[in-house]
């Protein structure tokens, strides 16, 4: 179930990695957290990738409302 939940999270943010018009260095945070999320799920560490990529998206989520 974690690894179901953590595909699902990783393409979310893949997504917003995509096609998101956050400022520069936001994106570039994203990407590393992308990365590792992809690793950890890779390594079989579904929960690790699922925490990993909701923190993500949460990240993106604060920097899109804006101050």
């Amino acid at each position: 179930m974690p690894d179901d939940l953590a595909t699902d999270s990783i393409r979310k943010l893949e997504a917003v990695v995509e096609s998101s018009a956050l400022p520069e260095h936001t994106v570039e945070l994203l990407r590393v957290s992308l990365s590792q999320a992809r690793t950890a799920q890779a390594a079989g560490h579904g929960q690790e990738a699922l925490t990993i990529a909701n923190q993500a998206l949460q990240t993106a989520e604060n920097a899109s409302e804006g101050p």
